[in-house]
């Protein structure tokens, strides 16, 4: 089951993937990383496992920051492993959690002499365990978990201290510890340091090692020409040079407003509130109006564009001159048209008197010739 944990997973791993560190892997390659995912969870043959572990070992375990999103990653597809009632895929839940410690198992082998990768991946590897672990009546199931803390533990593949913490979520049924539960005081006050921080911008916008159609959508913009359909060149879109320092106002304007929109359509519980009176029109739009007036000041529309460019682009019809008529149109054509056929043509001139009086004689003197002798 997609869950939005699992797909700003998926989007991490996949922009790290993206990124030049050390080198930059293509789309079709990542989509078949995360296909190999799934077709491994399905069924955890053992050229599936090799194949997940040679592209981890070949595309990941260089870099730091791709290992740690692709452990994050594996912690988000674990827990969206669900079975519902009736619909549940085959293997079930249970299976597919393995799964994915075994992909973490023979990474881990293959990685042994790296320290930086399983050092990387163990503040990860207690809540794959806490999530393979959460299920009751199941001794077969925790046995091969144990076997795999076991087999860790003896080959050294992690830390002393991660294989106690393996062996408490083991122990704990699946139930997180009390002591890593998140205090909500402390964490709405960490939320509210983190939204009242500057908003700084970048040097760049975009990665310049990116191809042009993985770009950002803000790097089209120069290249957009209204009313033109002449195609944008690839190999001038590049990525946008900015100015890097405090971010001006309408742009932390803006990225709040995102940042709320995103918590309201995520958010469980403590939605947040909004200036005005929401409410849903006959369409379903989720619009503000005005306490006061009961006027509509924001909201969403049914077509997906903001209601202000809406209201921008009427406002830009209104004003428009207005059309001429198609009739009006052919016939100020066919007139320009005529005129300048006229002007194109060349006029007869005018004929002086002896050029006339000489060619009346030369028909004369030709009739003359032309009557037969008696």
């Amino acid at each position: 089951m997609a869950t939005p944990e699992l797909a700003i997973a998926k989007a991490a791993l996949s922009a790290s993937l993206f990124r030049a560190d050390p080198t930059s892997t293509s789309r079709p390659s990542v989509d078949s990383f995360f296909q190999l995912l799934n077709s491994t969870l399905a069924q955890c043959s053992r050229p599936n496992v090799q194949n997940c572990k040679d592209y981890i070992t070949s595309n990941i375990a260089l870099s730091s920051g791709r290992t740690t999103s692709l452990a994050k990653y594996l912690v988000a597809l674990s827990k969206a492993q669900v079975d519902n009632d009736g619909n549940a895929p085959r293997p079930s839940s249970k299976r597919r959690r393995l799964h994915i410690l075994y992909i973490a198992n023979d990474a881990l082998h293959h990685e042994q002499s790296h320290r930086e990768f399983s050092s990387a991946w163990e503040p990860f590897l207690p809540a794959l365990f806490t999530s393979a672990a959460a299920y009751d009546k199941c001794p077969k199931h925790i046995r091969k978990l144990e076997d795999l803390i076991t087999l860790w533990q003896e080959r050294q593949y992690i830390s002393d201290d991660t294989v106690t913490k393996l062996k408490e979520a083991l122990s704990n049924g699946g139930a997180p510890p009390p002591a890593s539960a998140p205090d909500p005081t402390t964490s709405s006050s960490t939320l509210k340091l983190a939204r009242e921080a500057p908003y700084v911008l970048p040097s760049f916008h975009g990665d310049a090692s990116t191809a042009w159609y993985d770009l950002p959508a803000a790097t089209w913009l120069p290249h957009l020409v209204p009313n033109s359909t002449k195609p944008m060149l690839p190999e001038l879109i590049k990525p946008l040079q900015l100015a890097p320092g405090p971010a001006d106002k309408a742009i932390t304007s803006a990225v709040k407003a995102l940042l709320s929109d995103a918590e309201r359509i995520f958010a469980k519980e403590n939605l947040p509130e909004d200036d005005g009176f929401v409410d849903i029109n006959e369409l379903g739009e989720r619009i503000i109006l005005d306490e006061n007036t009961g006027d509509i000041i924001s909201g969403e529309t049914y077509y997906g564009w903001s209601r202000r460019f809406c209201e921008r682009m009427k406002d830009r019809k209104n004003r428009a001159p207005p059309h001429i008529s198609i009739e009006s149109q052919s016939q100020s054509q066919s007139q320009s048209q005529s005129q300048s056929q006229s002007q194109s043509q060349p006029q007869p001139q005018p004929q002086s008197q002896s050029q006339s009086q000489s060619q009346s004689q030369s028909q004369s003197q030709s009739q003359s010739q032309s009557q037969p002798k008696s």
